[in-house]
């Protein structure tokens, strides 16, 4: 236990040194005059986050909710569409045609379409937030799924398992490194399209906050609201990356390449 905390703070100090050292040449820069007015000192954008805690919390909130829901329906199609690709061989190209569809599809040029549909409210946010990170999780399964060693795949075949049994009981546990690498990508992925829904319209929200700021030319909360969103995508990333350890840990395997 001692050893991986050590192990942690080794890893984590150098970046945290640079991410200081930028904060502190930055304040520098802002104080004598080097930087444009778009660009506010790093205790500006503080002072902004402590004056401003309340309504970014209120605004937090609807964001969160909504890019984990899309991600989860998102999450849940995917492993549906390649359970089907990994099954039925002769589906795998059409069901990934389809996700190529989809992740070719210009969110910031559909949303106001399913406006039209939905409505600008919830449903549109976690549509767009679903359809953001679709296709780096049908990926991930898709790949996963097919990672089965062949040896145990000719032991399942010879004891006549079915289908749903060689997917679940086999691909299944040897997709997991794959799921993780995407969950990693699309995590991200979901805050950006929670994002872009909420610029096109919203009552609450992150992006309908930074719409505001921008409009009123409060750059200190500009960034903040910007800050909060990189926030957000590092914290999905980063959440996922430690259940991925924490499983790879204990069952000895290998992270899958990503």
């Amino acid at each position: 236990m001692a050893e991986a905390r050590r192990s942690w703070i080794a890893e984590a100090w150098p970046p945290a040194l640079t991410l200081a050292a930028l904060v502190a040449a930055l304040e520098a820069a802002v104080a004598a005059g080097m930087t444009p007015v778009t660009i506010p000192a790093p205790s500006a954008v503080a002072a902004e986050f402590a004056d401003s805690w309340g309504d970014l919390l209120y605004h937090l909130g609807p964001s969160v909710a909504a890019t984990a829901l899309g991600f989860l329906i998102s999450a849940s199609l995917a492993a549906l569409l390649a359970g089907i690709g990994a099954a039925w061989r002769k589906a795998s190209g059409p069901v990934m045609t389809f996700g190529i569809l989809i992740d070719s599809t210009p969110l910031i040029a559909v949303a106001p379409i399913l406006i039209v549909f939905v409505g600008g409210g919830m449903t549109l946010h976690v549509i767009v937030a679903a359809t953001a990170c679709f296709f780096p999780l049908l990926v991930g399964m898709s790949r996963g799924f097919r990672a089965v060693e062949r040896n145990a795949d000719e032991l399942f075949h010879v004891l006549a398992a079915s289908r749903w049994q060689r997917l679940v009981k086999l691909a299944l546990p040897s997709a997991l490194p794959y799921l993780f690498s995407g969950f990693k990508i699309a995590a991200p992925l979901a805050v950006l399209g929670t994002l872009i829904a909420e610029w096109m319209g919203a009552e609450r929200g992150v992006g309908i906050m930074m719409i505001y700021a921008m409009f009123s030319f409060d750059v200190p909360q500009v960034w903040m609201t910007i800050l909060a969103v990189c926030l957000m995508a590092i914290g999905g990333y980063g959440l996922f990356a430690l259940i991925e350890r924490a499983y790879l840990r204990r069952t000895g395997m290998e992270a899958a390449p990503t």
